[in-house]
């Protein structure tokens, strides 16, 4: 603004100079002429030299955005993704998988579509029906060619944009390291516990029948012998249990999934628990309301069921009137098996043991029927817990399975 006035102040004096040098001069006015001749002199220099000064000054350029609103916010949303560490992809309608940021350029190797994508992600999207292990597949950069194990979180994109798929992959190769390194130790601690506690009599058993046979015969000795040796085979017998129950935990197979009807299934499942517990447990047995049909394995979802259901059994065998009530509720989106009895109810302190492998609140229970139960439903993409919003009334102990 300073400037600006004092430009225009040296034009209007420059002007006004010029205008009346001449006349002045003419009119033999030689003293004022050459008075304004020098004033105008005096503006000419003044405004060269601000000219030079406006010249000399830093300028600050003033750039008015060409990018407009919605270009922005794509700009914005795409930093974000870049910044995701989880790797992010889209598939299109002609089938294509393309990268959506950083963290997918550099795991596949390219900065648009994959050309040739791993034959195990195409396997995980494509499965039908979806399940839990096929979601996790192993997967190896193309950059630095190392292997890591992701899991799959897939989205249907409706074809909005002409995207038919969002895909997600989750790297969990610590955390499921961490995971085995704990599990492999607990499992030692388990086995060895379990082992030992047999092993120790048999051993010391042994060396007492050892020492009676080398003994005079007596019917004493006989009868010292008989239990000895009765001892070490009910040992045995003891430790071949725990074996096949850990074989049988071991080598679950993967279920071969078909359609079933879940009124059916409790059905079938009451039949044989009635051919055991026929006498001596009460079941009660309330079927779904509307037809439900779901896909799952009859004879592992029968075994798991049984499994649970004689573990309720054994639990109310004190009472007076043993009950266990079996029911199902279904909707649209989702399925519920509920197995409730009246039995003490498990302690709280043990709540989160019950499902661990070889732990038993039994006597002479091997801790496997709970823990094969819950892997079978596992394997069908569902979940067994401990539900203690449905214990009421006479139920004191409810299993939720959940699909």
């Amino acid at each position: 603004m300073k400037h600006l006035l004092r430009l225009t102040v040296s034009l209007i004096t420059l002007t006004a100079s010029a205008a009346l040098t001449l006349p002045a001069w003419h009119a033999h006015f030689y003293a004022s002429s050459c008075l304004l001749a020098g004033i105008a002199l005096t503006c000419i220099t003044s405004i060269f030299s601000l000219q030079y000064t406006l010249q000399q000054r830093p300028q600050k350029r003033i750039e008015h955005s060409i990018v407009a609103p919605k270009d922005r916010e794509t700009i914005r949303n795409r930093a974000l993704l870049n910044h995701v560490p989880v790797p992010l992809l889209f598939r299109t309608i002609d089938g294509t998988l393309h990268t959506a940021n950083r963290s997918a350029r550099q795991l596949f190797g390219t900065e648009g579509h994959l050309l040739n994508p791993p034959d195990t992600l195409l396997s995980a999207i494509e499965a039908q029906p979806p399940s839990p292990n096929g979601k996790i597949l192993r997967l190896v950069s193309n950059i630095t060619g190392t292997s890591r194990l992701y899991t799959l979180s897939l989205s249907t994109g409706n074809h909005v944009g002409g995207i038919t798929h969002y895909i997600a992959l989750t790297d969990i190769e610590a955390g499921l390291n961490a995971a085995e390194a704990q599990a492999l130790r607990d499992m030692l601690h388990i086995l060895s516990h379990e082992i030992m506690n047999s092993l120790t009599p048999i051993v010391s058993l042994s060396a007492t029948a050892e020492e009676l046979f080398a003994e005079p015969y007596s019917p004493e000795t006989q009868t010292l012998m008989a239990n000895a040796v009765s001892t070490v085979k009910r040992r045995a017998e003891g430790l071949d249990r725990f074996v096949q129950g850990y074989r049988n935990l071991a080598r679950l197979p993967a279920p071969q999934l078909k359609p079933l009807n879940l009124g059916r299934l409790l059905q079938e499942t009451a039949k044989i628990f009635e051919a055991r517990w026929q006498g001596r447990v009460s079941l009660e047995v309330s079927l779904p309301v509307i037809l439900t049909t779901i896909q799952l394995d009859q004879a592992q979802m029968e075994q798991a069921l049984l499994n649970i259901l004689n573990n309720a059994a054994e639990a109310t065998l004190e009472r007076v009137e043993p009950r266990v009530h079996l029911s199902a509720k279904a909707t649209s989106h989702s399925a519920c098996i509920y197995i409730q009895d009246n039995g003490n109810g498990i302690p709280p302190e043990q709540e989160e043991m019950i499902f661990h492998p070889f732990v038993s609140l039994k006597d002479n229970g091997n801790g496997i029927g709970l823990t094969l139960a819950r892997q079978i439903i596992l394997g069908h993409g569902g979940s067994l817990t401990l539900d203690k919003e449905n214990c009421f009334g006479n139920w004191i102990t409810t299993f939720k399975i959940s699909f």
